[in-house]
């Protein structure tokens, strides 16, 4: 009988464990598949700001668009557009913010605006 009570306490803790192992590689693969999505996106907003350079607006989202899906499904990641989207977008921004703070231009003319336009009052 006690054969049985032990093997029934095994079966469980071996279950448990199995179970708690898939849960922590979901996690981990969760994880890591977004930091690979933000590299990728990051990466493809670089590389269309500089090869198509006579592109605008949604022209440009749809390049990088094609060459961030083709990079991602090489590395087997699932991405939908919507998420695609949202990512380049916040890398876009993440550039044009990159890209503002070290263009002497870009800088005098922010400086132009906040003199033309002073801060509102505090209520």
């Amino acid at each position: 009988m006690k054969n049985y009570v032990y093997q029934i306490i095994l079966m469980i803790v071996i279950a448990l464990a199995g179970w708690l192992g898939v849960q922590i590689k979901n996690l981990y693969n969760k994880y890591v598949t977004t930091e690979i999505k933000q590299a990728v996106c990051r990466t493809c907003v670089r590389f269309v700001e500089q090869v198509y350079r006579d592109l605008h607006g949604r022209e440009k989202l749809h390049k990088a668009m094609e060459r961030a899906t083709q990079i991602l499904a090489s590395y087997d990641i699932h991405i939908t557009e919507d998420e695609l989207e949202a990512m380049l977008e916040a890398a876009v921004n993440e550039f044009n913010k990159s890209f503002a703070k070290t263009d002497p231009e870009v800088k005098a003319k922010s400086e132009l605006e906040k003199s033309f336009y002073p801060p509102l009052p505090e209520l």
